[in-house]
């Protein structure tokens, strides 16, 4: 009876501080990068202008550069929006960015820090007039040398005019509510990286946790191998992994490029790093993601034998104190 109360008393005392954590993971994300337009004619012909798009950057973050580096972050990619009658007129031009070793993705990395500007040639072939403008999109990630951000689409609108445009200011999605603590989990479907469809139930009467992630957080690989230890020491005592790819999470636009480049990364990490235990896929991972209120990454979410929530955990650390006992009980 001593050792069962001790036990919950350490249960609760470890709960009480992994919901600090989860007001941690849930704060208004930063937005460190700022984005403004100007349109103006090209000197040579008619119907081309330019437009200078330029990025101001918060001191002690940085923008990637264009170039795709194996095994890195997102790069910038800037395009024209779709339904204009406009094109590119030609390479878009940016000055020479940084370069050096990356310690959220351990390679070396482009980027830009403080200010910079891409100039982007378009060519209209529907007679543009001053009362116009260009919309542009781009999408780029960007990271502090311990935090990454998902990569996000904005867009970005130019009259051309000549006068400046600025990106209007994202509204807010609503507040979603966080898994309650002892609530039974649905036995949700979803398809794993073999194609599979698997569902929660499989797992009953297993203690799991759902680990979502994504290629670009660098928090999330870092903790790839802990999470291998933790796996390997409890497994066989009925502890399993659900790995939850997010690659996608809060993006409401993705293009179809993107999406297959992020799961052909992630793929890609799973099969060099290791990771042993099912994957799901993005478009399967995002409802479950949004039905536990995951809104940042890393966000780990761990059950009981039962299917009942125990909570969040911030640090895989955590699961040592946590595993024993709940892998012993008899719920």
């Amino acid at each position: 009876m001593f050792r069962r109360r001790l036990f919950q008393l350490l249960l609760l005392t470890v709960l009480a501080a992994m919901s600090g954590a989860v007001l941690a993971q849930t704060s208004d994300e930063p937005d460190p990068i700022k984005w403004t337009a100007k349109a103006q004619p090209a000197a040579s012909a008619n119907n081309q202008f330019t437009v200078q798009l330029r990025a101001t950057i918060d001191r002690g973050w940085h923008l990637y550069s264009t170039e795709k580096v194996e095994g890195g972050p997102s790069p910038t990619r800037i395009s024209i929006s779709p339904g204009q009658n406009m094109e590119l007129a030609g390479e878009i031009d940016s000055p020479a960015p940084h370069s050096a070793f990356d310690p959220n993705f351990q390679v070396s990395t482009e980027f830009y820090d403080g200010e910079t500007a891409f100039t982007v040639p378009i060519k209209s072939s529907g007679g543009a007039t001053a009362n116009d403008k260009v919309r542009l999109q781009v999408r780029y990630q960007t990271c502090s040398p311990t935090i990454c951000l998902p990569p996000k689409l904005i867009e970005v609108e130019a009259p051309l005019n000549g006068a400046e445009a600025k990106t209007a200011a994202a509204a807010k999605s609503p507040e979603q509510k966080l898994p309650v603590n002892g609530a039974a989990t649905a036995d949700f479907a979803f398809v794993d990286f073999e194609g599979q469809v698997r569902r929660f139930s499989e797992f009953r009467g297993r203690v799991v946790l759902l680990d979502f992630w994504a290629s670009w957080c660098s928090p999330c690989l870092a903790d790839i191998p802990q999470l291998k230890a933790v796996y390997q020491k409890f497994h066989a005592q009925g502890f399993e992994i659900i790995g939850m790819d997010s690659e996608t999470l809060g993006q409401p636009d993705i293009d179809a490029e993107f999406a297959k480049d992020a799961q052909l990364k992630a793929r890609e990490i799973v099969k060099t790093r290791g990771v042993t235990w099912p994957q799901a896929t993005p478009h399967s991972s995002l409802p479950i993601a949004g039905s536990f209120g995951i809104e940042n990454l890393p966000g780990k979410i761990l059950v009981d034998k039962s299917g009942k929530v125990v909570g969040r955990v911030k640090n895989v650390s955590e699961l040592d104190a946590l595993l024993p006992g709940l892998l012993n009980s008899q719920n």
